[in-house]
């Protein structure tokens, strides 16, 4: 670990907005050893020789200085952006960058965290470049992103310097698909038993604890004297409604996680689905526009 990782880590250090910071590295901390060193027996042996050497390696440790911090000063953020995604599943974060001056960057690295950052080679002069940053979460919800941090050690890793970036970029991040993959038996039930087609239907069956109360058929139910289902062949529905008092689950969290896994099959398989809510309700569709509606009802 570079020592400006661990300066960076004390209570007492607080970075500012846009401000770009540069500390020495452990190789960089050495190289300024040596140098020292090499000054002391120049002085106690006045070695011209030496006194160069001790010199040239100081002039090159200043220039690396410069270079390193202009490496990440003048880079420019002009837009970040990002696309909907599923909580914890892989999604990354898109950072356009542009390159201001006359000479190339090299050796940047843009980081959320340790895990989520990606290293870019060279930014060419007067150059936009498209970076793709690593991200996830374990949340969902509309969430603001963490702040960027740029960075770079180039050209001799004597020091890195680094600066952040605030961003006001807001992502919609979907529930993680968590729960049972099969439909519940009440998803192919519609709120009326006429909406149902007769060539689905494939006679009663005895009411269990995971079926919908909509599928009794409470007119064959008295006359049994118990509680009996209507059920219908699933392979030959394609309209399926996805419901909130289905899911098995207890926390609102999980059946959200439930809702969000069935959403995804459902336009996977080609059904056309609805989704009931207990404040929302949002009729039959498919394709990519409804998917989003639909998800986005659960955050």
């Amino acid at each position: 670990m570079s020592f400006f990782m661990k300066l960076k880590s004390s209570p007492r250090f607080r970075e500012k907005r846009g401000k770009t910071y540069i500390m020495p590295t452990l190789y960089g901390a050495s190289f300024g050893l040596v140098c020292l060193l090499l000054f002391g027996i120049a002085f106690a042996s006045t070695n011209n020789a030496v006194y160069f050497l001790c010199f040239f390696m100081a002039a090159l440790g200043s220039q690396s200085l410069v270079h390193t911090n202009s490496n990440t000063e003048k880079i420019e953020i002009t837009h970040l952006r990002a696309e909907d995604f599923f909580a914890n599943e892989p999604s990354a974060i898109y950072v356009n960058v542009y390159n201001p001056t006359q000479r190339d960057l090299q050796n940047i690295q843009f980081k959320f965290s340790e895990n989520f950052q990606t290293s870019v080679e060279k930014i060419k002069k007067g150059e936009r470049q498209e970076i793709i940053v690593p991200y996830t979460t374990v949340n969902f919800g509309f969430l603001q992103i963490p702040n960027l941090n740029i960075s770079s050690d180039f050209p001799f890793h004597f020091s890195r310097s680094w600066k952040k970036y605030y961003s006001d970029l807001t992502i919609c991040v979907y529930p993680a698909k968590k729960g049972f993959s099969q439909f519940a038996k009440a998803a192919f039930i519609q709120r009326s038993p006429e909406s149902q087609s007769l060539d689905d239907f494939k006679g009663h069956r005895e009411y269990q604890k995971t079926d919908s109360p909509r599928s009794i058929d409470w007119k064959v139910s008295a006359r049994m004297q118990k509680a009996m289902v209507r059920e219908y062949d699933p392979q030959d529905s394609r309209k399926i409604t996805l419901r909130w008092e289905d899911c098995l689950q207890t926390l609102a969290s999980e059946k959200k996680s439930q809702l969000s896994l069935w959403i995804d099959l459902a336009e996977k398989n080609n059904y056309s689905y609805a989704l009931e809510l207990p404040n929302r309700s949002l009729p039959f569709g498919s394709g990519p526009q409804h998917r989003t509606l639909c998800l986005r009802a659960l955050v």
